[in-house]
């Protein structure tokens, strides 16, 4: 079935965010090296992009990871995701000696409409590693938790490396070392907007009190069965095949039919005009014309870099 098109109903949505390695491969398994790596990479993400792109929770599995964020436009999160999907993809084929896309498919979004779709997708993203059967609790997690920052308070930081300068470098013959290129990037959280009007204690409290909620909730799925362990977790097997069966991701997320309504009227005519103005330009191509006035719809990420039409 076909992904939906990248749409944003208004700037500075918040989305639900979902991308999984190819073929289920743990090429994001947690162990030192990697939860390194990927800290670092995402860190330097978040703060090239901090102007467009703010993050509030995240989960990294060996696997996929999820993330809840807020962007200016969709144009934003699909730059952001495309930068910060490459670089960890770079680093990781050094570590695996991997050749080729190390993702399947393109990454998923859903915008979050409302308190309700907000706290569901909190609370789902909280259970991830205990829902699974991985770890009693997300504080046992190894790998990237938003729990470590969001409720223990943790700080999260790891290396970047700029390999293109240290690269030319090395082309001008000076005596370097990767060390002379790598800087720390901490991974900041904000509160969603949806939240926003909570003071600073309220909103520990309802990161505290959701969590809690969601990992009773996790536990109690699970009939009490015993989880793996990190330990067990660490020894698996990077390239086992692991799929899961998905059905087609919601358009977005809320418990309210008339917020449901009126979002999926916005998404279908802007469908319906982005498709039509992709058949222009398809067809200004197919005829070799050197100048076309084409125009794609506000909310979308406009084909070959295209523009938009005015609001």
């Amino acid at each position: 079935m076909p992904s939906h098109l990248r749409f944003q109903s208004q700037k500075w949505a918040t989305h639900h965010v979902v991308s999984r390695c190819l073929q289920g491969f743990a090429f994001l398994k947690p162990n030192k090296q990697i939860r390194a790596i990927t800290k670092g990479v995402f860190g330097y993400a978040l703060n090239k992009y901090e102007e467009v792109i703010k993050l509030h929770h995240y989960v990294f599995l060996s696997n996929h990871f999820h993330l809840i964020l807020s962007a200016e436009t969709s144009r934003d999160l699909a730059e952001f995701m495309c930068f910060f999907k490459g670089n960890l993809a770079r680093e990781l084929a050094r570590i695996h000696n991997w050749h080729g896309t190390m993702w399947q498919k393109r990454y998923s979004s859903e915008e979050i409409l409302d308190e309700a779709g907000l706290q569901d997708i909190f609370k789902y993203l909280t259970k991830n590693s205990v829902k699974e059967g991985l770890v009693d609790h997300p504080r046992k997690w190894r790998g990237l938790h938003g729990y470590h920052q969001l409720v223990m308070k943790k700080s999260v930081s790891g290396p970047w490396i700029d390999r293109t300068g240290h690269y030319w470098a090395k082309q001008r013959r000076e005596e370097v070392t990767l060390e002379d290129f790598t800087t720390k990037y901490e991974i900041k959280l904000t509160p969603p907007p949806l939240w926003s009007d909570l003071s600073k204690l309220e909103y520990v409290d309802r990161c505290r009190n959701l969590s809690e909620e969601a990992i009773q909730e996790a536990l109690r799925d699970r009939k009490h069965r015993q989880s793996m362990g990190m330990k067990k977790v660490l020894r698996e097997n990077i390239y086992k095949t692991r799929f899961t069966k998905r059905g087609t991701r919601p358009l977005c997320r809320t418990k309210c039919i008339k917020a449901l309504k009126a979002y999926q009227k916005l998404y279908f005519e802007f469908k319906a005009r982005f498709q039509e103005v992709s058949a222009d330009l398809r067809q200004a191509i197919h005829l070799g014309l050197e100048t076309a006035s084409i125009c794609f719809p506000a909310g979308g990420v406009p084909m070959f870099g295209g523009r938009y039409s005015p609001d």
